[in-house]
């Protein structure tokens, strides 16, 4: 082989690896731009799924933190409410045993007695005070009166003596089976919805 043939071989050789150098960095650059491409769409895949769930925990925060306020608002208004009615009560009580002695108050008992004696419904039953009040016979042919007027029934009231021990007066049977309580503090009990109505601002309704 003359040396003419020899040096077109070996530049054949050599120029065939060159080719396959640049076609063998060339795929490589590709894969590596596949491969770089996977990598950053995964990159960015996991920032975007780190975002949400920070955000979902902090929107989980904020639904907690708001809840709480709502609770310690809620608790404060009960408190101030329960407050606010517990004075109510208190100065109403002042304000009856203030009463107690005063014409005013006498015929309050007698009304009283005679709305007891009507829920009570019995031909003849017995009137209990407190040591505060003072119940007469003209206190009793009054309420008897009262309840004649109202229903038409006739009822015999008899005074059974200061035995409460809280401001006001019990009607009961005369074996002491039955009573209509209408003490003070019980009588604010039944009183309870109109007084959280006059609280809240709204217009008391009877009933």
């Amino acid at each position: 082989m003359s040396t003419g043939h020899t040096d077109q071989l070996f530049e054949g050789i050599v120029q065939g690896a060159q080719q396959e150098a640049i076609t063998i960095t060339e795929r490589a650059k590709r894969d590596a731009e596949v491969v770089r491409a996977s990598y950053t769409k995964k990159v960015a895949d996991a920032i975007a799924l780190e975002q949400r769930n920070t955000e979902k925990q902090l929107e989980q925060i904020r639904r907690k933190e708001e809840s709480t306020l709502r609770n310690l608002e809620r608790r404060h208004t009960v408190s101030h409410s329960e407050r606010l009615r517990q004075a109510v009560l208190e100065n109403v009580s002042r304000r009856m045993t203030a009463l107690v002695g005063s014409e005013s108050y006498r015929n309050i008992i007698v009304g009283w007695i005679a709305e007891a004696a009507i829920g009570l419904d019995r031909a003849e039953a017995s009137v209990h005070c407190s040591f505060k009040e003072q119940v007469d016979d003209s206190m009793l042919r009054e309420a008897e009166e009262l309840v004649k007027e109202h229903t038409g029934r006739t009822v015999v009231l008899r005074f059974g003596g200061a035995t409460l021990t809280a401001q006001g007066v019990e009607v009961a049977s005369l074996d002491g089976k039955v009573a209509y309580n209408n003490q003070v503090a019980t009588r604010l009990i039944r009183h309870e919805r109109d007084l959280k109505e006059l609280m809240e601002g709204k217009t008391c309704r009877k009933g």
